[in-house]
């Protein structure tokens, strides 16, 4: 079951990779695109864990927990990416 939800939390690692593959700039767009995926991933996992693995808990605290949670992670994902356009300074303002 781990392994569902740790495909959940790399899909958002896919799509910063595929922009890092471009040279793309990181911007407020991208950003909101990167926690949408990452939001709609985690989602689909975390409903996926509690359907198959038939644990008895409260499924809208799992929800907000795992909103939360993709939140904060596509947040330090585009941190992460920033701070290596940063540093590499191989970016097309495009």
């Amino acid at each position: 079951m781990g392994t569902i939800l740790l495909i959940g939390l790399l899909i958002p690692v896919v799509y910063l990779m595929q922009l890092t593959k471009k040279k793309a700039m990181i911007n407020l767009k991208r950003t909101l695109n990167t926690v949408i995926i990452s939001m709609v991933s985690v989602l689909i996992t975390t409903i996926l864990f509690i359907v198959f693995s038939h644990i008895h808990i409260s499924i809208w605290s799992t929800v907000i927990s795992a909103i939360i949670v993709s939140i904060v992670w596509a947040l330090l994902l585009s941190g992460c990416y920033y701070v290596y356009q940063v540093l590499s300074n191989n970016v097309n303002n495009k």
